[in-house]
């Protein structure tokens, strides 16, 4: 029994306001009449749409629906506004995904390339030997291999050593399963994954990331603060406004283009999205390249965050949701069956545009 079903059992009227929102949202033309001016009525529909996220889910920060480069509804709340940058959590990863896609495309990387490889001095006496075998492809896929247990963070500001490559305990860690036969959502492993792209292009992380991909797709406010040793953080650290979010999820949609500009190759674009293993925890779908991939009707990928950071598309509908947000609502393949998905599912393809991405 879903959860649609299970409130409306108990006769809880919160469904049947949700119900209302989404039918709001998605503009369904059935129940208005053929004489409504369209943009009247959809200026009503986005009106009421607003109060009722505003009633329903006080949680929710910012909503923005993208069909391709147009906006098609905006929500905000009352103590924020469009120019709010929003922690995105894990969300983080899928754009440091990106960044490898594009050092991959300037041949800076190669997705085969072995950390030995990558890092053949850091290699002694202290590194399983299993690390050797470890590849940029097992790093992306989340299937090091690690154990379980071990925990660590990147450092801003002054290092409690003062030493050079405060990183490379990540390194040190013990490997338990062969490489590339099991996932593990392992958040170090996004954090080496910075260390490895820094290490491929030769240059600070955070003028690699703006010139390469924030310029370009023209988002400037946004923060992403490097460490000590110049690394930016892979497992979180990224703010970003709801409205870059689904920026984001637009160049994916557009298989990496972004208006005249290959941002990153439609080859890297479709392997990240594509089913590479199961998954599994926290979110329980499979797994691409630090994306996660649904294999529903119709098909979707998205990157999500925690307490419910989503940016979700549906290449087979041209569109793009994404979410911001203070606490997810409930476990997380609820929170999409039950919150995202039918959202996105039912939402009009012929919505009316309210703003145009630069």
């Amino acid at each position: 029994m879903n959860r649609f079903e299970s409130v409306r059992q108990t006769g809880v009227r919160w469904r049947n306001c949700l119900a209302s929102m989404l039918i709001v949202l998605l503009g369904l033309t059935s129940i208005t009449s053929a004489e409504e001016p369209v943009a009247g009525r959809t200026l009503e529909k986005h009106s009421t749409a607003l109060a009722d996220i505003a009633a329903q889910h006080p949680k929710v920060r910012a909503m923005v629906v993208a069909n391709a480069n147009c906006v098609t509804f905006e929500y905000y709340r009352k103590d924020i506004d469009a120019q709010t940058q929003s922690a995105v959590i894990s969300i983080t990863k899928s754009v440091l995904s990106t960044l490898v896609g594009i050092a991959v495309d300037e041949g800076l990387l190669r997705l085969d390339e072995k950390l030995s490889d990558i890092f053949p001095r850091e290699f002694d006496e202290k590194v399983d030997p299993l690390t050797r075998n470890i590849t940029l492809r097992n790093l992306l896929t989340k299937t090091e291999g690690f154990e379980e247990g071990e925990w660590g963070h990147f450092s801003v500001g002054a290092g409690a050593s003062g030493k050079p490559q405060i990183w490379r305990w990540m390194l040190n860690r013990k490997v338990k399963y062969p490489p590339g036969t099991r996932f593990r959502y392992d958040g170090i492993g996004s954090d080496l994954l910075s260390v490895v792209l820094s290490a491929a292009i030769r240059q600070n992380a955070t003028d690699f990331a703006r010139q390469k991909l924030f310029s370009p797709l023209h988002i400037s406010n946004y923060t992403w603060q490097s460490d000590t040793e110049g690394y930016l953080p892979g497992e979180y650290g990224l703010y970003l406004t709801a409205r870059d979010m689904a920026k984001i999820g637009v160049l994916y949609l557009r298989h990496g283009r972004w208006k005249d500009q290959q941002i990153v190759s439609e080859d890297y674009v479709r392997d990240a999205t594509t089913k590479h293993n199961d998954g599994g925890p926290p979110v329980n779908a499979g797994y691409g390249y630090q994306w996660w991939i649904r294999d529903t009707d119709p098909p979707a990928f998205f990157a999500a965050g925690k307490n419910g950071q989503v940016i979700y598309v549906i290449p087979k509908d041209n569109l793009v949701l994404a979410v911001s947000a203070d606490h997810r609502p409930w476990e997380s393949q609820k929170y999409f069956r039950d919150v995202v998905a039918p959202i996105a599912a039912k939402l009009s393809r012929s919505a009316l545009c309210t703003a145009q991405f630069d």
